[in-house]
């Protein structure tokens, strides 16, 4: 340091060697880009998918998907939406006379397809396929349109809902937090459902259709479950709801079956104490859903039962089959 300049400062500059850029630069965000470009191209399939199906065809997909049977049915649609369903006819509509002879007893002739069904009935009347779906469509809206007017005029609407599934038509008459069906543990009817099943019961024969009524309880049990449980208590009300909608008027050749659920098919799961729970079904069956039931609970005994009785009888001789 020079004498006479005191306070002089020194700048020290140090420089640091560059590093490599290949980890800021890698290839992992490709990876990235690639799965969202494909979830995208994924979305938009289903997006064109969705919306080039008719609900028809969207509800026959769901079907399958979900291996919907005659006795498993959870996907159901608002008796107001645009679809096909029925089989059946309105008694006194105008239309040819069919023949006496096809109402033959189901369960001696082999069940056949729906659609095959309507393709015979449509050849036979001159009419087209198109024109079959859209009177059964036209049947199944007026038969509703029936039933909503019954249930706005007893104000009823929270009490009664039609919903349209692939076997025909399914009507619920459930409790509510105001309306009990059924007296608190028994099989007594109240009068207001008394009234409304009254009120129903002509509007059912104006279809050649059959019906199953099915009872429901909630999850609530009885104390003495051998003298008295929810089995009972659900096949009681079905068949008091058997009885009124025949004193009201319904056919009795209409009703083909009468079952109890109990507390095995809950509508809220969730909370399976709930009065939603508690309800009478009346389905309103296609004619292909009451031939399937027909060769299910069919006699077939000459077909099973008695070759197995002849392969029997050489190991016991002299036995006779059971009565």
């Amino acid at each position: 340091m020079r004498p006479g300049k005191k306070g002089a400062h020194t700048t020290i500059i140090k420089r640091g060697g560059r590093k490599g850029h290949s980890g800021v630069h890698g290839g992992a965000w490709k990876v990235a880009f690639a799965d969202f470009t494909l979830a995208m191209m994924a979305l938009f399939m289903v997006l064109w998918i969705v919306g080039s199906v008719t609900p028809e065809e969207r509800r026959e997909i769901v079907a399958n998907i979900n291996n919907q049977s005659f006795f498993e049915s959870t996907v159901f649609n608002p008796i107001n939406s645009d679809s096909t369903s029925g089989g059946g006819k309105l008694i006194g509509a105008s239309r040819p006379e069919q023949d006496p002879s096809a109402d033959s007893h189901p369960a001696q002739q082999d069940a056949q397809p729906a659609a095959n069904d309507a393709v015979k009935d449509a050849v036979a009347k001159g009419e087209s396929l198109d024109g079959a779906l859209s009177r059964s469509r036209d049947e199944m809206q007026e038969l509703s349109g029936l039933v909503m007017d019954i249930t706005k005029n007893n104000n009823a609407q929270a009490n009664l809902k039609i919903e349209v599934i692939p076997q025909g038509l399914r009507i619920l008459l459930q409790d509510d937090r105001q309306r009990a069906m059924f007296e608190r543990g028994s099989s007594t009817l109240t009068p207001f459902f008394k009234k409304l099943l009254l009120e129903l019961a002509p509007v059912f024969n104006k279809l050649d259709n059959q019906l199953i009524i099915t009872g429901h309880t909630d999850a609530v049990r009885f104390r003495d479950q051998e003298k008295y449980n929810n089995w009972n208590l659900a096949g009681d009300r079905a068949l008091v709801a058997r009885r009124v909608l025949e004193k009201g008027g319904l056919n009795q050749t209409r009703v083909i079956q009468v079952s109890s659920m109990a507390d095995r098919m809950l509508l809220a799961p969730d909370a399976p104490k709930s009065a939603t729970n508690r309800r009478i079904e009346i389905t309103v069956l296609t004619k292909a859903a009451a031939d399937t039931l027909f060769q299910f609970y069919g006699y077939h005994g000459e077909k099973v039962v008695k070759p197995i009785a002849d392969r029997l009888e050489p190991q016991f001789p002299g036995s006779t089959p059971a009565d």
